[in-house]
């Protein structure tokens, strides 16, 4: 399963939205931009594609898990280590995480009985 505070697993998972209506040329440069792990280049690739309800929301998601994952990354290098201020964005990555979830969830049921 994909953890979409970090970096790689975010790109994971926007790569995978290229299935979401991209046309041939979006989804090579969607392609190429994984490959070079530019996350900012994905992300404003697919935001001027057209893309499925579903996969607008992903990307959503995506966007909201990035900037929770940035300062986390930025305060894990803070000393002394300030607990208070991780803790308060746990709750925020945690219901991020099972939006995103439930969403893949739901296209996967939404597939099978297609």
């Amino acid at each position: 399963m994909l953890d979409i505070r970090y970096r790689i697993d975010r790109m994971k998972a926007l790569h995978n939205l290229r299935e979401g209506g991209l046309t041939d040329t979006q989804a090579q440069q969607l392609d190429e931009l994984y490959r070079a792990q530019d996350e900012d280049g994905m992300l404003a690739l697919l935001e001027g594609a057209t893309l499925s309800e579903a996969a607008k929301k992903k990307r959503e998601i995506l966007k909201q898990a990035k900037l929770i994952g940035e300062r986390l990354t930025q305060l894990s290098r803070v000393i002394p280590l300030p607990h208070e201020k991780i803790q308060e964005l746990y709750p925020q990555i945690r219901d991020i995480k099972l939006a995103y979830e439930r969403l893949t969830t739901e296209a996967e049921r939404f597939m099978t009985r297609v």
